[in-house]
């Protein structure tokens, strides 16, 4: 099951001395009681995030290590700030939530390009710390 998607073009950059606190903020949507996505088994909510594992989101020690799990692999520009991301997974799944978290630590303007499994588009769009699905 799923929607599969694949991201067409990109333009995203953290700045270096944005990577604690853009870590620490996608760190807090994986903390079960902040958690909104859930599966029900045998009558208990288990949170959960889709294609993510929560459990080395939380234990990530850097920003990298956490983009690489919920499927954004960054490229670093020679400041060492991030200056883009590739999408490695296959399928859509929880951005929306991840982007919310990072969104305020994004350089405004930066943006995220997908087509899906059925040719519709889609930009996710980073503005003055918010983010804008269009």
């Amino acid at each position: 099951m799923g929607y599969y998607i694949e991201m067409k073009e990109s333009n995203f950059t953290i700045k270096k001395e944005n990577f604690t606190k853009a870590l620490e903020s996608l760190k807090s949507v994986f903390i079960p009681e902040n958690m909104t996505c859930y599966n029900f088994i045998g009558g208990k909510r288990y949170p959960h995030f889709s294609w993510v594992d929560t459990k080395t989101v939380i234990d990530s020690e850097t920003l990298e290590d956490a983009l690489i799990e919920i499927r954004y692999s960054p490229t670093y520009d020679s400041n060492g700030d991030i200056c883009n991301v590739e999408f490695t997974g296959e399928k859509y799944g929880d951005e929306k939530i991840f982007f919310n978290a990072l969104a305020p630590y994004v350089k405004s303007d930066s943006y995220i390009s997908f087509e899906g499994e059925d040719e519709a588009t889609w930009k996710w769009l980073f503005k003055d710390g918010k983010v804008e699905q269009i």
